[in-house]
């Protein structure tokens, strides 16, 4: 009988707490509330007000606002602090799509100090310029690459294998003593950093 009470006692706090416990992977809670996948971008600022940084993808040449296949996509970023993880929320066309993380967040004064090595591979846009400012040069453009989801020989059709993604190039200075770090963001992530000649003094 103590059993069954006790048990019964431990059931009525868990269900008491729940709506207290961390939210799941495609949802993010603010307070009290929760925000999920397929919610209105107005009411994710409503919940969890405006975010950090907002990166917005532009459309690809040739599509309009408005073309289906090519929706308005508009990435943002909630840093609640070291104590917290990065939330990333990407808009299409006014709605959250997905909720993802990256990493624990850092303080308002930025992620830390940039050199050559701190620029690493998944990476997002918004450490990059937090840690190491603007770029001194960008260009930017759509392309098709391969979908890493299939592998190779897998579809008959290999147009089905591959994916558009929208394709930076941010060029760094570190002075004449270090080479040029040219780094590829595709869809907001450090894809590659490679070397470019030598850099220049101010």
């Amino acid at each position: 009988m103590r059993m069954l009470v006790r048990w019964r006692v431990a059931a009525a706090w868990i269900a008491l707490l729940l709506p207290f416990g961390p939210a799941d992977a495609n949802s993010m809670r603010c307070g009290s509330r929760l925000l999920s996948e397929g919610m209105l971008a107005a009411e994710a600022v409503a919940i969890c007000g405006e975010p950090d940084f907002v990166d917005v993808w532009p459309l690809p040449h040739g599509y309009g606002p408005g073309h289906g296949l090519h929706p308005r996509i508009e990435e943002w970023v909630y840093n609640r602090g070291s104590s917290q993880l990065l939330r990333v929320l990407q808009i299409r066309n006014g709605r959250v799509h997905r909720i993802d993380t990256e990493g624990y967040g850092f303080p308002a004064q930025g992620a830390g100090s940039c050199g050559q090595s701190d620029i690493t591979r998944g990476m997002s846009k918004y450490r990059l310029l937090s840690r190491c400012g603007e770029p001194i040069a960008r260009a930017a453009d759509y392309v098709l690459v391969p979908d890493r989801r299939y592998r190779h020989g897998s579809l008959h059709d290999p147009y089905h294998a591959l994916i558009r993604v929208f394709r930076e190039e941010w060029t760094y200075n570190f002075g004449s003593s270090h080479l040029l770090r040219i780094v590829i963001l595709e869809n907001g992530r450090v894809a590659d950093v490679r070397s470019g000649r030598r850099g220049f003094d101010p």
